[in-house]
């Protein structure tokens, strides 16, 4: 048995939540381990004495950069720290020179709003056209996005796993478009980084959002945005503050009476403080991760909801996407797609099976008249099989008029 095998049996004891739970909504919120909450134990301590040990906390800061970077097989000066994806979104959408003319492409039914707004934003602002494509078999529609793009474009936004169905997203042959147009590829990463392994340069994004309340095991109020070098060059802020320039060796506190310099790369979108404790609770959670190996996560996460899928076919239900293949990731769906885009009522047995899961201590989550389980690195074969049962047996007593 391998070191990585050893280590994903052993770190569910690193999680008390599971004893009281068969937890399956990490696309909602993902669980924290108790290594991650002792971290920023001495954080709080020195807070609550008076300590006040800013350079040990930037340099934290720096760690966890460095960390995360490393993570997705980044550069450190190609990280920008944020309070969210969300955050991240928007920093790309406002740092863009728009011109009158110009066009973003999307897929709005399979994105979270906050990878919608800020484009409905650019586009009351700068003239911009939105140009919406329509999922196929409700995965991100790649020929649709590669044909959409030509010289007008300027961002392709998208998610590299949507939070449902939850999908892979094949990002190759749109990085590969983007690149020939000069288009930017920014990728929304929540429900897919921590849990399947994430290579920023075979996927081919040039911007990487994250937030680490999901997959990376983390608080709310943190995350990450990775930025290509060549891009974050280019890009200016559309907010500044004392960590977004470069004083050389002045302090902290330095009065600024000329334009400053941007730091170089991604750190110039850094506003502001820090949530130190959320930045060091993700340097925690990262090493968690990291120590496992993201390769041997995202297979481990896959095989189970491969057989997580395959036991609710056989139950009778309708998994989204059908048999497991390519696309699955670590969230498998129930329900009928049409639902996604508003085109009919949520079915009777979506509400009713989520109810009797909580009932069973299963804890899953509805978006969008969809059933949504969605599973990591803690999460068994036992509890898939345990979870199998509790729906083979609901579906035994519920008929569409009870």
């Amino acid at each position: 048995m391998n070191g990585s095998v050893l280590l994903l049996n052993s770190i569910r004891d690193d999680f008390p939540a599971t004893q009281d739970f068969i937890y399956m909504d990490v696309a909602n919120q993902g669980l924290i381990s108790r290594t991650t909450r002792r971290s920023f134990e001495e954080h709080l301590n020195n807070r609550l004495h008076g300590v006040n040990d800013e350079v040990g906390q930037l340099a934290d800061i720096e760690k966890t950069r460095a960390r995360f970077a490393q993570f997705i097989g980044a550069d450190k000066d190609e990280i920008a720290i944020t309070k969210n994806a969300s955050e991240g979104i928007n920093i790309i959408a406002n740092a863009i020179e728009w011109r009158a003319g110009d066009s973003v492409v999307l897929c709005p039914q399979l994105e979270h709003a906050n990878n919608i707004l800020p484009w409905l934003q650019v586009k009351a602002l700068h003239n911009v056209e939105l140009k919406v494509v329509e999922p196929t078999n409700g995965a991100i529609p790649v020929d649709a996005i590669v044909d959409a793009v030509d010289s007008s474009t300027r961002v392709v936004a998208l998610s590299t796993a949507t939070m449902v169905p939850g999908f892979r997203t094949v990002t190759q042959p749109i990085a590969e478009v983007c690149r020939r147009h000069g288009t930017f590829l920014l990728a929304d990463g929540t429900q897919s980084v921590g849990i399947l392994h994430t290579d920023v340069d075979r996927l081919g994004v040039d911007g990487l959002a994250v937030s680490t309340v999901k997959g990376l095991m983390g608080l709310y109020g943190s995350g990450f945005l990775y930025c290509r070098r060549e891009w974050a060059d280019q890009l200016n802020p559309a907010y500044l503050a004392r960590f977004s320039v470069d004083l050389g060796n002045a302090p902290e506190s330095a009065p600024i009476l000329n334009a400053a310099k941007l730091r170089a790369g991604a750190p110039r979108f850094d506003i502001g403080h820090y949530n130190f404790p959320g930045m060091i609770a993700a340097h925690a959670s990262l090493g968690q991760l990291l120590e496992i190996g993201t390769e041997a996560i995202d297979k481990h996460v896959t095989s189970l909801a491969t057989r997580l899928a395959s036991g609710l076919l056989q139950v009778g239900l309708p998994v989204c996407g059908g048999p497991p293949g390519k696309h699955t990731g670590s969230i498998v769906a129930l329900g009928d797609m049409a639902a996604l885009g508003g085109a009919q009522q949520v079915a009777a047995y979506i509400p009713s099976l989520h109810s009797h899961l909580a009932k069973n201590k299963v804890l899953a989550s509805t978006r969008r008249g969809l059933l949504r389980f969605s599973l990591h690195v803690y999460n068994t074969e036992e509890e898939v099989n345990q979870v199998v049962d509790v729906v083979n047996n609901w579906s035994k007593s519920f008929t569409p008029h009870n």
